[in-house]
């Protein structure tokens, strides 16, 4: 995927993400600035989950096709009842 398509799809996914404590916003978005995606993906959605944080549809399928690109296990953090957790097979 076009690194800069990822920056910008990961950037509006953390826009959506209204109700996260301002520091975690900041964090995310450093992660993205430095190419961490991956890392910023996993914690976006597990901020998300851990203060409750409703996403919309269109945010949640990007959020889960960003998991699938970036090979990150989100799905079960944004309520796929399907998803494996990390270290399930």
């Amino acid at each position: 995927m076009d690194p800069n398509l990822l920056t910008s799809e990961l950037r509006w996914a953390l826009e959506g993400a209204s109700g996260l404590p301002a520091r975690d916003v900041d964090s995310i978005a450093v992660l993205i600035a430095a190419g961490e995606w991956r890392l910023a993906l996993e914690t976006l959605c597990t901020q998300t989950y851990e203060y409750d944080v409703e996403v919309s549809e269109e945010q949640r399928s990007l959020l889960l096709r960003l998991g699938r690109v970036l090979d990150a296990p989100v799905g079960y953090l944004l309520g796929d009842p399907w998803a494996p957790a990390p270290g399930e097979p």
